[in-house]
C-alpha cells in the first residue's frame, strides 16, 4: 500500500538537456512516482522522456490516463514476487514471477 507521497532526488550533475531519456521501472502501479519524476525531468529540457515497465497494473492507476510507452505485461491487481521483486526481502531470487498468496 502506497503512502501517497513522492520523494526523490534527481541528480543535478546529470545533464539531460537535448538527450533522450528512458525511465525503466519494474511495476507501474499508481503512477504517482513516474508521473512526478517524468514531469521533473521535462523541466530540464530533454529531447524526450520515455517509460518502459516490465509489469503494468492499470487497475491500480491513481494518475488517470498515465501509461508507459513500452510494457512487458499487463497484470491484475496481485502481489507478485520473483525475478528481482520481493516481499520482506524474500523471493527476490526466484527465476520467475509468481503471485504471493496469503494463508487464511
Amino acid at each position: 500500500v502506497s503512502g501517497g507521497r513522492v520523494n526523490f532526488s534527481v541528480g543535478a550533475h546529470v545533464e539531460i538537456e537535448g538527450r533522450d531519456v528512458i525511465l525503466v521501472e519494474d511495476i507501474l502501479d499508481t503512477a504517482r512516482t513516474l508521473y512526478s519524476l517524468k514531469n521533473e525531468l521535462l523541466t530540464r529540457n530533454p529531447a524526450s522522456v520515455k517509460i518502459v515497465t516490465l509489469l503494468d497494473k492499470p487497475s491500480r492507476r491513481v494518475v488517470k490516463g498515465f501509461a508507459a510507452d513500452y510494457t512487458g505485461f499487463a497484470i491484475d491487481d496481485l502481489f507478485v514476487v520473483g525475478y528481482g521483486l520481493d516481499y520482506a526481502e524474500k523471493y527476490r531470487t526466484l527465476k520467475y514471477i509468481g503471485v504471493l498468496k496469503r494463508e487464511i
